[in-house]
């Protein structure tokens, strides 16, 4: 029987070419074969099912076919993946040099369940580098996705990404993770690169309502709970929205470099 790799690395997409094939070959640029690569394609009509079968040579695995949303895409992902500890890079999202490398060592070494990595999200503006903080997911999603990796075991323990949600899915699960005991640690350096614009920023409104509506299911007590934590998230992200609308980004980056928790940029 083959021993399991160490990592799995997975990616979802539909009807997203260009953006998957920059996504793949930062990749395959930067794994070898002890990491494990899979592409979860949503069914999608743009020929990104004649690029994927291209890919079998270079030892890609994936799946095509229609599905629920993002939640079900990545367990489709995580149920087919072989590799002890699983990450998720989303199409137009891109490894940085020198990360599977730092990825390697960090998940040699024991005491850890979910390993936090930094990345660099694309603005208009400019790269804006976001650090994490773990702690504070009782308040807020404070890791970053794409820099992130989690032992297979623990998506098993928690039942993977909840499918009812549309946005936040990927808060709701670590936050449960940190409140089931989950060992978390930062690995303070850039691992991905991000593209501006995703999901969660197009609809900033349902996914602050989800996120607060996450937080009342899996917290008994806290300022997180309360409506008004939810109106001061809302209007923090509205102010930032108008402001960059505005061409103020130089106040953004105040902001965000000396009272941002975690500090960016």
């Amino acid at each position: 029987m083959t021993a399991a790799p160490p990592l799995s690395v997975i990616t979802i997409c539909r009807n997203a070419l260009p953006a998957l094939r920059r996504t793949v070959d930062s990749v395959l640029a930067r794994t070898g074969p002890d990491v494990e690569y899979l592409v979860i394609d949503g069914g999608s009509t743009d020929g990104t099912v004649e690029y994927l079968r291209s890919l079998g040579a270079r030892g890609v695995r994936w799946l095509s076919e229609p599905d629920r949303g993002i939640s079900d895409a990545m367990n489709k992902g995580v149920g087919l993946a072989r590799g002890r500890w699983v990450a998720h890079l989303h199409a137009d999202d891109t490894y940085l040099p020198g990360a599977i490398q730092r990825i390697r060592t960090e998940i040699a070494e024991e005491g850890a369940d979910v390993l936090c990595g930094w990345m660099v999200k694309v603005e208009a503006a400019g790269d804006v580098l976001c650090r994490c903080d773990p702690d504070r997911l009782p308040l807020d999603m404070t890791v970053n996705h794409p820099a992130t990796l989690v032992r297979r075991e623990w998506f098993d323990r928690l039942g993977g990404f909840d499918v009812s949600l549309r946005n936040a899915m990927d808060y709701d699960f670590f936050l449960r993770a940190k409140l089931a005991g989950a060992r978390f640690r930062v690995v303070p350096e850039a691992l991905a690169r991000v593209a501006a614009g995703g999901q969660s920023e197009r609809s900033l409104w349902m996914t602050l309502r989800e996120t607060h509506e996450i937080r009342r299911r899996h917290l008994r007590t806290g300022f997180g709970r309360s409506r008004a934590y939810l109106v001061a998230l809302w209007l923090k992200g509205s102010i930032r929205i108008t402001l960059q609308r505005l061409g103020l980004t130089a106040v953004v980056a105040w902001y965000r470099r000396h009272l941002a928790r975690p500090r960016k940029g």
